[in-house]
């Protein structure tokens, strides 16, 4: 874990300016600090340095949306570029901090995003280069299921942090987990060789959960084996693979699993989230395939068509845009049955096609008013739609139809009354 170099505003190493210029006594006499004085400062709490495993470019505000999304803190993090692919972080709280540093390991794009613990003492923070990944180290003999041998196991794959001596039984093996730090700049630890004393070595294969991309070449993480030299290897060449990584069901429970998930193909490849022909080259030879986004890639890595135009043709040859009934390989009697027959006010009527069918009942009660002269030219003309009347009208006219009916009724009684007492007089 190395010091990060400290630039000036011309991009230049403050270390070369030091080497190259002559300090004054004045620029030499420094500000003394008193241990009381250190004693009193604050302390800085939650602080990191990132950095994104990868020599490609990106978006710093890419970066941010994207682990503040996974990380879904409950108080604000700060997140601020000090460099070229170098990043301090920063939690207000000890829950947010523990998922920021102990839940990974954290991927941008496939790539590790790095992290290591900064006291803002020094101006130049520490370079991360390692990542803190579960690794899985399977059929370990039950007369040597220690906790002590398990560390001395897992030490040969990398810094151990912790180790589970709990084993766990997945498919037709066994497994023990260790929570490590694997170096950047060394290749991947595919096996672990225990040899003790009196019995036979063994090889115990080790296999990685929730892995960033690496090199099926070299071994390394941040790249892929056709971004590797010239990356044209023969397939022998080729020794590592798909087959170090665990089945995301055997992960770690506190492990995130990732959005959209790797995918792998029937024969074991992994390929990027969502697809599995991304970042690498042909699965046929059992690598990741290439062609970049929305491409299929061959056996080099070189995109051949969009995937849009490949659906669009599978679409042409399943029928689903044939247009006509010969595109369909309808027989002619049943393309006569298809025949458009259908007639509306607007639409001349096929005579061909109508075959000198009798006129639609709907078709004759629309002519009320009898046929129209337009240019010379009789035209049938539908009825206008009734106008709309809105419901409070509609109800305001059954008050006045029902008080119009009820008043009548009352003056013919009145007047029958009358005349019935006039007759009695």
């Amino acid at each position: 874990m190395a010091a990060g170099p400290s630039r000036s505003n011309g991009g230049e190493d403050v270390e070369d300016l030091l080497k190259k210029l002559k300090l004054s006594e004045e620029e030499r006499e420094g500000v003394v600090l008193a241990k009381e004085e250190r004693s009193n400062l604050p302390e800085v709490k939650w602080m990191a340095v990132a950095r994104v495993l990868t020599g490609k470019g990106f978006s710093d505000e890419s970066l941010k949306r994207t682990m503040l999304a996974a990380w879904n803190t409950a108080r604000e993090v700060t997140f601020r570029p000090i460099g070229k692919n170098l990043f301090v972080v920063q939690a207000l709280c000890l829950g947010d901090w523990k998922r920021i540093t102990e839940d990974g390991p954290w991927l941008f794009r496939d790539c590790a995003l790095m992290m290591e613990h900064y006291d803002g003492a020094s101006p130049n923070p520490p370079i991360p280069n390692r990542v803190q990944v579960w690794i899985q180290i399977h059929r370990i003999p039950p007369l040597f299921r220690t906790e002590a041998i398990l560390k001395q196991l897992a030490a040969k794959v990398g810094e151990v942090v912790k180790v589970e001596a709990r084993v766990f039984s997945f498919g037709n093996g066994e497994f023990h987990r260790a929570r490590i730090w694997l170096d950047a700049a060394r290749p991947l630890m595919r096996f672990v060789t225990l040899s003790p004393e009196g019995f036979e070595s063994m090889a115990l294969q080790v296999k990685f959960e929730k892995m960033p991309k690496y090199c099926s070449y070299c071994g390394l993480m941040g790249h892929v084996d056709l971004e590797c030299g010239s990356g044209e290897f023969a397939e022998e060449e080729l020794q590592y693979g798909s087959w170090m990584l665990a089945p995301m069901e055997t992960w770690h429970p506190d492990t995130p699993r990732v959005r959209g998930g790797f995918v792998f193909d029937k024969e074991g490849n992994r390929g990027a989230r969502g697809q599995t022909d991304r970042g690498g080259r042909s699965t046929s030879r059992g690598r990741h395939a290439g062609g970049g986004r929305g491409m299929h890639g061959d056996s080099r890595g070189r995109g051949s068509e969009p995937v849009w135009r490949e659906k669009d043709g599978q679409q042409q040859n399943n029928g689903a845009r044939k247009r006509t009934s010969d595109d369909a390989g309808l027989e002619p009697a049943k393309a006569n049955e298809l025949t458009d027959t259908a007639t509306s006010p607007l639409k001349k009527v096929n005579e061909d096609a109508a075959g000198g069918l009798e006129r639609p009942i709907v078709q004759r009660q629309l002519y009320l008013e009898g046929p129209k002269e337009h240019d010379g030219q009789l035209m049938e003309v539908p009825p206008p739609p009734p106008q709309y009347v809105a419901p409070k009208d509609m109800k305001r006219q059954r008050r006045s139809a029902t008080s119009s009916a009820n008043g009548k009724a009352l003056a013919n009684k009145t007047a029958g009354s009358l005349g019935e007492h006039r007759r009695d007089q």
